[in-house]
């Protein structure tokens, strides 16, 4: 009797194996990573001054700046929010998506006109060296000129490979003509 229980025991835990197993299989396909294609312009090195907008006709916040980003095709894949408050902001947004086969990530943040503490030493940092320090990390970030808007920009190969480097350029561009044009 003792021998059945024990067997019955570790079916169950085989079976409970298995199925948790089939359900992160199921779960990370159903997340799958975006790629943003390369165009034969990027990876000749020029910039595709073709996807490039006219922020006047976006909104005047993150969701805009996101919107204006996605259709400027340099932020791809799903748009997924940030614990914003841990750097002072007041929502930001974070997209994961491959480039050029390399990953890219890239979060976006607003600021709040009335800076926080945690915010206003971000914000020095990244204007004295273009990083801060998060959980004990420090992060590249790149600030707009009225301080509104940080964006964050992630990918090994940018400092490599000439299309991403190009890539990367053009992301940097596109962030700093909306948050010109937006600014108050």
């Amino acid at each position: 009797m003792k021998n059945i229980k024990k067997l019955l025991a570790v079916l169950r835990a085989a079976l409970l194996c298995v199925s948790v197993t089939a359900c992160a299989n199921n779960s990370s396909s159903s997340t799958a990573v975006a790629t943003l294609e390369t165009s034969s312009a990027a990876s000749e090195g020029e910039t595709a001054e073709s996807t490039d907008k006219d922020p006047a006709g976006y909104d005047d916040d993150i969701q805009g700046l996101c919107k204006y980003l996605e259709d400027c095709k340099v932020a791809a894949g799903e748009k997924v929010q940030m614990s914003y408050d841990v750097i002072g902001a007041e929502n930001g947004y974070k997209y994961v998506y491959r480039y050029a086969d390399s990953a890219v990530q890239l979060e976006v943040y607003e600021f709040p006109a009335e800076l926080s503490e945690t915010a206003k030493a971000l914000q020095d940092a990244v204007r004295a060296d273009g990083t801060f320090k998060v959980l004990d990390n420090t992060v590249p970030g790149y600030l707009s000129n009225d301080g509104r808007f940080l964006l964050i920009y992630t990918d090994a190969k940018s400092e490599k490979e000439d299309a991403n480097k190009t890539h990367k350029e053009h992301v940097l561009e596109c962030f700093n003509t909306f948050a010109d044009a937006k600014a108050k």
